[in-house]
């Protein structure tokens, strides 16, 4: 029997129906679970204490030394304090703070560079001494501290470096105005230059993480992947090495556009780098977008426009003299047209940008204007500036990482349109490129309060307004020494008068001389740049003119008398005799100034007296071997001393002086044959009020030479040759 039957089927045998998984999930899964172990990871190294790279490491640049800002006070106190280390006081003020905080203290650190130091005065007057006298007047909830961490020519990327110590001193807020002197040393990126801009972009990314830093760790560890020697990447010293400072200055700068485009890359990572520490510890940051003088302060230094030919170049550079003329002439529209046509040519030549804008601003076209100015910032191949798109990277960092921002660009532009018809920045509000006074000053400190009061780290006192704040200002304008103004005023005219830039130290020179009153120091000072910037221009007469009249209210200024002794051997004057007397009181005075003794012996051999002049002119040697002034001179005259008995060291110079301490009478002196003390070379009186009185060239004792008197305004009285001790003619 055949059995048979009929099976039904069953469920496990059926084939399986796969459900379709959205793209959107297949997606998304793997890469929210690589997502999740990620930020498990992360957690885990933080845990463990691990930091990423970019809160320890500056990608760009390393330090040759880490000297710290701040060291314990000595003596120590009861409190442990912390003191600005006296090898840093000539880049930062000194500050004190205790090392641990007392309860309700809110420290805030302002870095930054010379404008956060508060140059060219000092902190009482910068922001953070505003910040300082301001706070406890707008609210009473903390007890504020304020600690200026501002150093001189620092960039960014120190600033950053800084952090690294400051972040250790239980702070609350930082606030870093940054920007101006990012290209003051010098830094080649010779790796990053290399590095292809994804590949750049991707490990800057990275270096965020404490995974990465994990990583690049433990494979240093296990040689896979070598850690960077200190030779191969650019180190700087632990202190600024300014390049202007060195003996090429302005010459070492040229345009290097990829060089720039490395500097505005370093800024940013610099920037996040700030803030990635200050939220390491817990603290708050707000950033301050750098501003500048943009219509009273010329460009350092412009170059052509590369590719240009010579004879290009050459008009170009005839163009721009013709617009200076017609600017002397107030005919803006010729010199506007002029300089339209020129920029046409040469169009990355920064001082013809910066001559259009004064043209434009003259004529009214503010817009234009402004966009010339501009230019003629970014164009300048020495930017002690920040650059425009520096103002663009502070602004988004601080969008980015969500920390506070004043736009002091913005601020000081909107003032400037409620006095001008224009928000173009300029000596309104800056003493020179970049600083600003004493109001601007202030300007940005009850900014900086307004910003933590929006933030809610302020709450404002009932009281607390203009009236409190115009207070406030009669204490600090009050502690600000006049002379102190003055001087400083006067060193930051000096340093443009140094870059060339004879307009801006003219108008500082002058601020200062206003100042100077009674000060004599600082009118000396001042009256000494405007001088240099007359004879730059050629204006010897007015340059003649200042002098006399500044030497009448300091007849003992030898700085004005060198000037004066140069001035009066120009050959426009050739008064040899009142060159050569100040002079000699130069040489008396300043007994190690080389030029000194060699313009004095130079005057002695054109009024023909090579005798006296050899030993002045191997003084000069002495103290300077490299004076080729004083050498090509004594060649010149040594056949011409042949047969004669002279010493090779200079006579005594013997100096009399009135009461109220004003030359009065000097005489050259040597030994005669029996060693007695002889008038030898020349006699020069003077009257109290600086001016020469008399003068007389003697010879071992003798009149032999001339003698002239003058009256108390300068004007000649007589004037008498001698001839060995007689008078052979007289006027």
């Amino acid at each position: 029997m055949i059995n048979s039957f009929h099976s039904t089927p069953d469920k496990q045998s059926q084939p399986v129906k796969f459900r379709r998984v959205p793209v959107w999930q297949a997606l998304v899964l793997p890469v929210a679970a690589i997502l999740i172990f990620f930020l498990l990871l992360e957690g885990g190294l933080a845990l463990f204490g691990v930091k990423p790279a970019l809160k320890t490491e500056d990608p760009f640049v390393g330090f040759a030394s880490n000297v710290p800002l701040f060291v314990p006070e000595s003596p120590p106190g009861d409190v442990l304090r912390l003191t600005t280390a006296p090898n840093k006081l000539n880049f930062f003020n000194r500050q004190s703070f205790a090392r641990e905080k007392s309860p309700g203290t809110f420290r805030i650190f302002c870095l930054g560079g010379s404008t956060t130091y508060g140059r060219p005065y000092n902190d009482r007057s910068s922001f953070a001494g505003w910040l300082r006298e301001l706070l406890p007047a707008a609210g009473k909830n903390k007890n504020w501290e304020v600690i200026n961490g501002g150093g001189i020519s620092y960039a960014s990327y120190r600033v950053a470096h800084l952090m690294e110590e400051l972040v250790h001193y239980q702070p609350d807020l930082f606030i870093i105005y940054t920007g101006h002197n990012e290209f003051l040393e010098e830094r080649t990126y010779s790796q990053i230059r290399d590095i292809p801009p994804v590949v750049r972009s991707t490990i800057s990314m990275l270096a965020r993480t404490r995974t990465w830093s994990a990583m690049t760790t433990a494979l240093q560890n296990i040689g896979f992947y070598p850690q960077v020697e200190d030779e191969e990447r650019d180190s700087l010293a632990g202190e600024v090495d300014v390049i202007l400072d060195r003996s090429a200055g302005l010459d070492r700068y040229t345009r290097d556009d990829p060089l720039r485009e490395n500097i505005l890359k370093h800024y940013r990572i610099s920037l996040e780098r700030m803030v990635a520490m200050a939220r390491s510890v817990g603290a708050q940051v707000i950033f301050v977008t750098p501003a500048s003088n943009l219509k009273d302060s010329s460009p350092f230094k412009s170059e052509h426009t590369q590719g240009l030919d010579s004879a290009t170049r050459q008009r170009s550079t005839q163009m721009l003299a013709q617009a200076k003329e017609l600017f002397l002439q107030q005919k803006w529209i010729e010199a506007l047209n002029i300089l339209e046509s020129a920029v046409g040519l040469d169009q990355r030549h920064a001082e013809l940008h910066y001559r259009r804008g004064q043209a434009l601003l003259a004529v009214g076209r503010f817009e234009d204007a402004e966009i010339a100015f501009r230019l003629a910032r970014d164009e300048d191949v020495c930017p002690l500036r920040a650059l425009t798109p520096m103002r663009q990277i502070v602004t988004e960092v601080a969008k980015e990482q969500k920390v506070g921002l004043v736009d002091y660009v913005d601020l000081l532009e909107q003032r400037m349109l409620r006095t001008q018809d224009y928000s173009i920045l300029g000596e309104e509000f800056f003493l020179d490129h970049v600083h600003p006074t004493i109001e601007g000053h202030k300007i940005l400190a009850v900014a900086l309060i307004q910003s933590m009061i929006d933030a809610g780290l302020v709450l404002p006192v009932a009281g607390w307004g203009e009236p409190a704040i115009e207070e406030v200002a009669k204490k600090i304008e009050g502690m600000v020494d006049k002379e102190e103004q003055g001087q400083a005023l006067a060193n930051v005219a000096r340093v443009l008068l140094w870059a060339g830039k004879n307009e801006d130290a003219s108008r500082l020179a002058r601020q200062a001389l206003d100042i100077a009153g009674e000060y004599q120091e600082v009118a000396v000072n001042s009256t000494s740049i405007l001088i240099s910037v007359y004879q730059r221009q050629g204006n010897s007469q007015d340059a003649l003119k200042l002098l006399y009249s500044a030497l009448e209210k300091a007849p003992g200024a030898i700085e004005l008398r060198l000037k004066l002794g140069r001035t009066l051997m120009t050959p426009s004057y050739s008064q040899l005799e009142e060159a050569a007397a100040n002079l000699l009181l130069v040489c008396q005075q300043m007994p190690y100034h080389d030029v000194a003794h060699q313009l004095f012996g130079l005057a002695m051999v054109r009024r023909g007296r090579p005798r006296i002049a050899y030993a002045s002119l191997m003084e000069a040697l002495r103290l300077n071997p490299n004076n080729r002034s004083a050498r090509t001179t004594l060649d010149q005259i040594r056949p011409l001393l042949k047969g004669q008995s002279f010493s090779q060291y200079p006579a005594n110079i013997l100096l009399d002086i009135y009461p109220s301490f004003a030359p009065h009478k000097l005489v050259q002196v040597s030994r005669d044959s029996n060693g007695r003390p002889v008038s030898d070379g020349i006699e020069v009186e003077f009257y109290e009020n600086g001016r020469i009185k008399r003068f007389l060239d003697t010879d071992k004792g003798i009149p032999n030479g001339v003698e002239m008197v003058w009256d108390t305004n300068g004007r000649l009285l007589s004037r008498i040759v001698y001839q060995q001790d007689k008078p052979a003619s007289s006027e």
